[in-house]
């Protein structure tokens, strides 16, 4: 069997980045380093991932490094990156980034209105320690609603990572 080629996909823009988010973010990557999916277009890692690595660019699109993981580039997947980033960076103003909840939301069942899903605390790494993933019900918003379509595609282009 072939091995999957290596793609950076990204999304359209999304998100809104205050200047006072970006700092943040500039600072977090000084600290950290910047790979080169960062340094082309001009992103912030996100969460380096059990899966895909994770950007948000400058301009407000998700950048994923799809090496074989099979990326939709749906709503749900761009809003569960902004989580998952908040979380791994403790950079807790991404937050701010999610859409507000619409009137015509109602709670997730899946993860009892927090985002997160736990399996009601069964999740538990090789030490005993429970963790929980965001939730793919919600995209960890903790509410769905009709008016919000979390499995619509947000795909603006797929790149092979030189490209330029």
């Amino acid at each position: 069997m072939p091995e999957a080629a290596r793609l950076i996909r990204v999304s359209k823009r999304l998100f809104q980045p205050d200047a006072a988010l970006v700092s943040e973010l500039l600072d977090y990557r000084q600290a950290h380093g910047a790979d080169d999916v960062m340094k082309r277009y001009n992103a912030f890692l996100l969460d380096p991932g059990l899966g895909p690595a994770v950007y948000l660019s400058v301009d407000g699109r998700i950048v994923w490094d799809d090496d074989g993981w099979g990326v939709t580039a749906t709503r749900a997947d761009a809003l569960a990156s902004i989580l998952a980033g908040a979380k791994k960076t403790r950079i807790h103003a991404l937050l701010n980034l999610l859409p507000p909840r619409p009137t015509d939301s109602l709670d997730c069942s899946n993860c009892r209105a927090t985002g997160w899903f736990d399996a009601q605390g069964q999740l538990q790494d090789i030490h005993g320690q429970r963790f929980s993933l965001v939730c793919m019900t919600c995209a960890g918003l903790g509410w769905t609603a009709p008016s919000v379509d979390l499995g619509e595609s947000v795909l603006e282009a797929t790149t092979e990572p030189d490209e330029r």
